[in-house]
This record gives C-alpha cells, structure tokens and sequence, in this order.
C-alpha cells in the first residue's frame, strides 16, 4: 500500500454526511451487485467515502479530525446501507476506528497519523489470539478474524489474549484481553470470506507470524472500556471521553435501519407494477400490501427517534466528562440492539409481502433482506444477551460471568 495517504479538503461543517455521499448513491447502488460477486468493496467506493469526509468523522478536532455529531455519522452510514448494504457497512466499522486512537500513547496516535486523519483503520476486536511476552512487549502469531473493509486500511486494532504476570498463578497463565495497533506491513490477509449477507464486506483474516508488539501500542481491553489507558486525558474531546466499546456500535444500528429503507423503497416501487400472476390483480390495490407498508413505516419513523436520542444522550455524556459505571456502560450498550432487532422485523414484514420474484438475484430485495440480519447476527446485535443484562440491571444485579 502507498505510504503516503491522500489527505482531502474538510468538508464544510453544515453540510452532512448524507448530504455529501447522496449525489453518489445511483452510481453506488448500480455497482451494488459487482461488489457482492468481488466480495469486497470497490475502490472507488473507498475514495468516495474518504471525499465525503467519513474517514476522519470520528478523529477529534485535536487531532486533525472533523469531530463530527454521532447522528450525522450514523446518519450518513444509513444512507450508504440504502444504496448498497456492503458498503455501508464497511464505512460504519472501518471509520468509528478512528475514535480509539485517543486511547493510545501519544506516540502511536502520531505513527498512525502520520499520513493524515484520512488514514483508514480496520479491526478484529475478538480477542482469539494468544499472545507470548517477549523483552518490551509480545510476540503475535495466528490469525484474526472477520476484519471487515481490510484490503483497504493501513492500520488494524487487534483483540490478543496477553498473559497475567501480575496473577499469583501466573505459571498456568492467567490472561487479560489487549488491544494492540498493527501496521499493513506487520500482517498478511488470508481471503477467507465466502459469506451468504455482508458478501462485498471483504471480512477477511489478518494472519500475524511471530510479530512483535511494543509494550506501548498495546491497551488493556478494560482501560479502554473505563477510561484509564496510557492515552487517557491526552486528547481534549468528548469522543475520547466515550468508551471506545460503546461508539464501536454504534454503527450496527443504522446499517439495520439503511436496509429497511432500501427495502420501503423497492417494496413501494414493486407494489405500483406488480401484478397477480394468476388473475392479473394490481398490486397497488391489494389492501395487505399498503398495510404492511404503513405499518413499516411507522416503525421505522419511531425506531429513529429513539435511535437517535441515544445517540445524543451518549455524546452529550462524552461533552459533560461523566465517568461511567458499569451499570450506566450497560444501560447504553444494551439499548441498540432493540433497534437493529426491530429493524429486521421490519425486513421480514415487508419480504414476505413482496412474492415469490423477491428472492431473485436480480432483485436488491433479498440483499436489504439477507444484509439486514446480518447485522443482526454480529455479537454487538446480540439482543439476547441484552436482555438479560439490561433486565438484570433493571434489578439491581449485577451482570453473570458467563456473558
């Protein structure tokens, strides 16, 4: 990859991010398919959404970012979704990377930043790798998982399990989970994404081979959670004020949401020209179809309202430098999955409405709908799971250890 990133002119602050991609939105939905069959996201994609500013929408102002409200962010990733459901995935994961840097020593927000804050960063949070301690930091080697957008980054936040030498039993090796920054250089891609939803995403594995981390681009998991890493407090920013988790995903539900709306789109337009096969029956008259239609709108107007009060009442925690609880950590990360759950309810209500036609490769119904639960399916949608910490939390109880 070139060393050298390329660095675009900011975009003007009352403009958003729905406003910059949506004159391109034709042109990425027409490549929609073609980035489904490559099972990556195009090119010239990426150097759309670095031209509407979504790299450096969640890099801090102190660091040369655009600081961008979180509603316009996951607005703008939204839209995406609507147009093409790989792509607006792989905006909304690759660029909330941005947000952890804060969390760093200021010495690896400086090397990462080095080509400027349009320098893209993938991940793979799951902390699966089991690292060795080597003299001034670990030695890495086994592969990373569903690092989704990662033929394009420069740089990847790796989950590594390192061990405990502060532990009593430290010779059957307790471990504690890390985040460490790795450079395109330090890793190989292993093409191993053959996916039925999120088929353009490129999840592909970093594969790392007896590779060295210093000590000081390396973060404990819970630091970053709670605030106390090498890099907290370097940063003037109500972003770096957020636990980096709970920002992680916040993007989840809007790629929910931007399937839905891709789907009232191609269900509206379907019902207006369908007709019955066997008795030649208007669809626009059918009263279930404009039913489910109603009904689905609705949901939809109502799940943005409360998404996007949560996504306020986040960022003006971050703005008021409120140290969070656990149990306040919770009540936040619980809560979004309601909405990409909800979402897909909408997906099944309205696919089910549409005919047999609607499972055609031809038809971007079945790719709203196979992308949507997609999303769902990604463990920060795990509404399951929510419940039960958020009814335990409702209670008084603290959360079990298995989840």
């Amino acid at each position: 990859m070139n060393a050298q990133a390329k660095t675009f002119p900011k975009p003007a602050v009352r403009e958003s991010l729905s406003d910059r991609i949506r004159p391109h939105l034709a042109a990425i939905a027409k490549r929609a398919a073609a980035t489904e069959a490559a099972r990556t996201v195009p090119a010239e994609n990426i150097e759309l959404i670095r031209e509407a500013g979504f790299v450096r929408a969640l890099l801090p102002a102190a660091l040369g970012g655009d600081e961008r409200d979180l509603w316009d962010y996951c607005e703008g990733v939204r839209t995406l979704a609507s147009a093409c459901p790989s792509t607006g995935w792989v905006t909304g994961v690759l660029n909330v990377h941005q947000a952890a840097l804060p969390h760093y020593d200021v010495s690896v927000q400086k090397e990462v930043l080095a080509t400027g804050p349009d320098t893209i960063i993938c991940s793979s949070g799951s902390p699966a790798i089991k690292a060795k301690l080597a003299d001034g930091g670990i030695l890495v080697s086994g592969k990373a998982r569903w690092s989704s957008g990662c033929d394009h980054a420069e740089w990847a936040v790796v989950g590594v399990k390192v061990p405990d030498t502060s532990d009593a039993q430290y010779p059957q090796r307790t471990y504690r989970d890390h985040l460490f920054m790795a450079h395109r250089g330090d890793f190989t891609i292993d093409d191993t994404w053959y996916s039925t939803g999120m088929r353009g995403s490129g999840s592909k594995d970093l594969v790392f081979k007896d590779h060295f981390v210093p000590f000081r681009r390396m973060e404990r998991m819970d630091a970053v959670m709670f605030n106390y890493s090498h890099g907290a407090g370097t940063v003037d920013s109500w972003i770096s004020r957020v636990p980096f988790p709970l920002l992680f995903g916040v993007f989840l539900p809007a790629i929910a949401l931007g399937c839905a709306d891709g789907m009232v789109s191609e269900f509206t337009t379907r019902q207006r020209a369908r007709k019955n096969a066997y008795t030649g029956a208007q669809g626009i008259l059918n009263p279930a179809g404009y039913m489910r239609l109603a009904e689905s709108v609705h949901e939809l107007e109502s799940l943005s309202v409360y998404y996007r009060h949560l996504l306020e009442v986040m960022q003006r925690h971050g703005e008021a430098g409120e140290r969070l609880t656990e149990a306040k950590f919770l009540e936040m990360q619980t809560k979004f999955p309601f909405i990409t759950t909800r979402a897909g309810q909408v997906l099944d209500r309205l696919f089910l409405g549409a005919g047999s036609s609607a499972i055609a490769d031809f038809n971007p119904m079945q790719r709203f709908w196979r992308d949507g639960h997609t999303a769902r399916l990604h463990t920060g949608s795990d509404y399951d799971q929510s419940l039960q910490h958020h009814g335990r939390n409702l209670l008084g109880l603290a959360p079990t250890p298995d989840l």
